[in-house]
């Protein structure tokens, strides 16, 4: 592992419309450190898996990474087409979303919303049981609206056995905001029989070794935001001109992937700088969002980058 003497492996976290093949492509070959990338979840609309996900997880768009896909459904049924899907392109690790938190999906008691439906949960598992050539983890929240409602979910996981828990320490209700609930997290690390890995609130190197250092039986740790925020937070010789390097290769990545053509590539950078290096200046900011064409793109972008340099 090159991940800064780290003792135990980090996994990059799933972050929709962020952590893609092109993002994860790029932190990989610029500053590295992630053991394993997490995708954002796949999920089934209108009975097809929406093509957008297939692409993404598709082994020559991530080669040289190792990378788990995520599935997120309710539907036993959607779950193993999923599964299904993703056998033929040579998976056999999966990872299950109990945790997204955003209302669409979990007022539809999909992600976080299912640990309010223990019977959902089993049933969900039963299914994919059925399927033993697959290892599956599941990443979820404490609880939708409860923070205890982990300790239903926890005997259902003996039906998929998995690989480990990832456990974020806040309810799907809360979403990103309130206190981290340590105590109900403490209490599941004490209770599972499986591996745990902790996810929430890791933006440093040092909050990582603290975790570590606090929660010595951990399995793994997850990052999500703050690796999103900064893509080197695991390279302790990164130098500034590597976050220029990381942004040329997703300028070069979202041209050759995305079809509609200028102002959908100028859209999708502008939305990157929503997670991507939050510390520079809003005038800075502000003249990259207020971009129309790519050219005006590319020089605002270049001066928030000199900015850090």
């Amino acid at each position: 592992m090159d991940n800064n003497n780290i003792s135990i492996p980090v996994l990059a976290a799933p972050l929709q419309g962020v952590t893609d093949n092109v993002w994860r492509m790029a932190q990989h070959s610029v500053f590295g450190g992630v053991d394993a990338y997490y995708a954002p979840f796949m999920r089934v609309e209108h009975g097809e898996i929406r093509r957008k996900d297939l692409r993404d997880v598709e082994p020559e768009r991530n080669a040289g990474t190792t990378l788990i896909p995520q599935i997120l459904a309710c539907a036993p049924e959607h779950a193993l087409m999923m599964v299904t899907a993703l056998q033929q392109m040579g998976y056999s690790r999966i990872d299950i979303n109990l945790g997204c938190p955003f209302p669409p999906i979990a007022l539809h008691r999909k992600g976080s919303g299912m640990l309010a439906y223990p019977d959902l949960v089993e049933k969900l598992f039963g299914a994919l049981a059925t399927v033993t050539t697959v290892q599956y983890s599941v990443k979820m929240r404490i609880g939708w609206d409860k923070s205890d409602q982990w300790r239903d979910i926890l005997p259902l996981m003996d039906i998929i056995k998995p690989v480990h828990i990832a456990i974020h320490p806040r309810t799907g209700k809360q979403q990103y905001k309130g206190e981290l609930d340590i105590e109900q997290f403490e209490a599941l690390l004490a209770s599972s029989p499986w591996p745990v890995v902790y996810n929430g609130s890791l933006r440093t190197v040092q909050d990582i070794e603290l975790t570590v250092q606090r929660y010595p039986t951990l399995a793994a740790v997850m990052v999500g935001s703050g690796l999103a925020a900064d893509p080197g937070m695991l390279a302790p010789e990164a130098i500034s001109g590597d976050y220029r390097r990381f942004h040329d290769l997703l300028v070069e990545g979202y041209n050759d992937q995305l079809n509609g053509g200028e102002a959908q590539l100028v859209r999708h950078l502008q939305d990157i700088w929503q997670t991507f290096l939050p510390g520079i200046d809003r005038k800075l900011f502000k003249a990259i969002r207020k971009s129309h064409t790519l050219d005006q793109y590319l020089n605002a972008a270049s001066a928030a980058l000199s900015s850090v340099e």
